[in-house]
């Protein structure tokens, strides 16, 4: 996900990656040899329990209740960052500060923020105990925003047991034994090392050229396999004028809040497991700051990660095709800057661009409704339909302004991988 947060957590739409930033310790109050981010006190044994998830924007949505506040509050599932918790709930749980910590930016600056203790989240029927959490969220306008206003569920909490999210049935499940959920008996089972504090999984890749790479399972990434540009190009990876390549700063890089581009390139192969995925499609650019794999990619597989044994199983649950996605868009990312909704990105030779729509270019109408003055919700709304996982897919019609002078283009959404959409034939 990229996400531009009050620290460095950065928002990446229509992709989306929530783990943007690492982090290390470097003050805590609770004590010098444990980061609260690595302390959580999981439910008696043995234990199960499930909960319905959402998919928005390729992003998976759960719910869960904090210590004594009332209701449930919606988090983003992120198994690539530590829990974190918006600072008005910190205000309104009075938590005190147990520590202090850095995130590191792709963009080489580190940003200091408060580390909680959270004395019970309760979720899938489950509550879970100590949870160190990072108190840092986005606001409005931001677009990551529209996900949730709460935080991440993430890999502080989860590494106190084995979670399985069923991306079919739309069901997340959390245990204390693997044994228990469907589907592991069947499953490529691949080990894991945790890459921080929080117990963030990385696994072992094998990227066209390069040998064991080190890739993050990262649950915040809406995206499939995304990869810094040198780490692309080591690989054999290669850059021309018929690469798709998208430009803004709402793009869908990892991070930044500056104009960037982003490509979605072919590795010659992509090795995880048993799988062999030749001529593999994969976004890279140069913001693009780590490895990581994601729900484009996981959703196709029933996964779970078993943070009792540090082991991931995949069991793939469609076609091998399907794992290569051919990035179906309306060509375009809207934004909201200083409340006029804008073309934030734009892909090249995409659906947008050849109608002639331009960058910043502001968009008055979409089908014939109004939109010079969008709310925050509207804004949400429209990411939700169009973003590159966006769930419209009829066409639509969108009004622009250019020098005082309006124009309409319709747009239908068309790949931007049109010519090889899926694995060779062998």
């Amino acid at each position: 996900m990229k996400w531009r947060a009050r620290g460095c957590w950065a928002a990446v739409l229509p992709l989306l990656l929530v783990g943007g930033c690492s982090f290390s310790r470097t003050d805590a109050p609770t004590g010098p040899t444990e980061s609260p981010l690595e302390h959580v006190v999981p439910p008696p044994s043995p234990f199960r329990g499930e909960t319905r998830i959402e998919l928005v924007q390729n992003s998976i949505r759960v719910s869960a209740r904090l210590a004594d506040l009332v209701g449930d509050h919606v988090f983003v599932l992120d198994s690539g960052a530590p829990m974190t918790i918006d600072p008005r709930l910190v205000e309104e749980l009075a938590l005190p500060t147990a520590a202090r910590t850095t995130l590191a930016g792709p963009d080489g600056h580190d940003a200091p923020a408060d580390v909680v203790v959270l004395p019970r989240v309760k979720t899938a029927g489950l509550v879970f105990s100590d949870v160190g959490a990072v108190v840092d969220w986005v606001e409005p306008p931001d677009p990551v925003a529209c996900l949730s206003r709460d935080g991440l569920l993430g890999a502080s909490l989860m590494r106190a047991g084995v979670w399985q999210i069923d991306f079919h049935a739309r069901r997340l499940v959390a245990s204390n034994d693997p044994d228990e959920l469907p589907g592991t008996e069947y499953a490529m089972r691949l080990p894991f090392h945790r890459a921080d504090a929080a117990g963030s999984p990385r696994i072992r890749a094998d990227l066209g050229s390069s040998a064991g790479a080190s890739l993050l399972i990262d649950l915040g990434f809406n995206g499939g396999i995304a990869l810094p540009l040198r780490v692309y190009e080591a690989a054999g990876g290669r850059l021309d004028a018929t690469t798709p390549a998208e430009q803004g700063h709402a793009t869908a890089t990892v991070l930044a809040a500056e104009r960037s581009t982003l490509y979605v390139g072919r590795l010659p192969e992509v090795r995880i497991g048993a799988l062999r995925l030749p001529d593999f499609p994969v976004v890279t650019g140069d913001h693009v700051s780590d490895l990581h794999v994601g729900v484009a990619f996981l959703r196709h597989f029933r996964v779970t990660i078993d943070w009792r044994n540090d082991e991931l199983y995949l069991q793939r649950r469609d076609p091998e095709a399907a794992l290569y996605g051919d990035y179906t868009s309306y060509g375009f990312t809207p934004d909201l800057q200083d409340g006029q909704l804008r073309v934030g990105a734009l892909w090249r030779d995409g659906a947008a661009a050849r109608a002639g729509l331009r960058l910043d270019e502001r968009i008055v109408a979409i089908d014939e409704t109004d939109t010079t003055t969008p709310s925050f919700e509207t804004f949400c709304r429209l990411l939700d339909e169009l973003s590159l996982y966006g769930s419209r897919r009829d066409a639509v019609t969108i009004t622009v302004e250019r020098s005082s002078k309006r124009s309409t283009v319709r747009l239908v959404r068309t790949p931007l991988l049109p010519d090889r959409s899926g694995p060779p034939r062998r």
